[in-house]
């Protein structure tokens, strides 16, 4: 009976080990891909240019800068974060400047967050750092003129299939939303 019993932590040890194994060979080959298919095209989840839009229409507006789900108070991540959960944030950072047909989810992109994501991402061994530490780098550099690149990476990264950004909210626009979200 002892061996019996045995056996079967054993066997369930090894299948815990082989279901890890898997998961991190998934991830890997999916980051793999976004990274090959980046150098292949690197324009394939980006739009070439983006132009702010000159004035959105009153309703256009409201859509925009409503309050939205998903609103988070505190950044949410730390130094023992993995990486999804980062461009989760990052993603999410984006929504209070970016002109998309959906948004959920949003951290407010201030000086604060800002810096600790860049702490995050500095110290990390992400398979994305190189992309996360640019991107968040030209937020801390106060250059947000390519934000809706910046969303539109992650939105592709979490395999995004509605709120692909079109554009960049002028100032205004951003203080309304800021001040509907936070």
């Amino acid at each position: 009976m002892k061996n019996k019993f045995k056996w079967s932590m054993v066997s369930i040890a090894i299948v815990a080990s082989a279901l890890t194994v898997v998961s991190t060979l998934k991830q890997n080959a999916e980051e793999y891909e976004l990274k090959k298919s980046k150098a292949e095209d690197p324009n394939n989840y980006e739009i070439d240019h983006f132009k702010q839009v000159e004035k959105l229409t009153e309703e256009e507006m409201e859509e925009q800068t409503s309050e939205i789900g998903g609103v988070q108070n505190e950044l949410g991540i730390s130094s023992n974060s993995a990486q999804d959960e980062v461009i989760e944030v990052m993603h999410h950072m984006t929504h209070q400047k970016v002109i998309s047909e959906d948004k959920w989810g949003a951290v407010e992109m201030n000086s604060e967050n800002i810096n600790a994501v860049y702490e995050i991402v500095k110290d990390s061994d992400f398979m994305l750092k190189d992309d996360l530490l640019r991107i968040v780098t030209g937020w801390k550099e106060g250059s947000f003129d390519n934000v809706a690149q910046d969303h539109n990476y992650f939105w592709k990264y979490q395999d995004g299939t509605v709120g692909r950004a079109t554009g960049i909210l002028n100032s205004n626009e951003e203080a309304e939303f800021v001040k509907n979200n936070f």
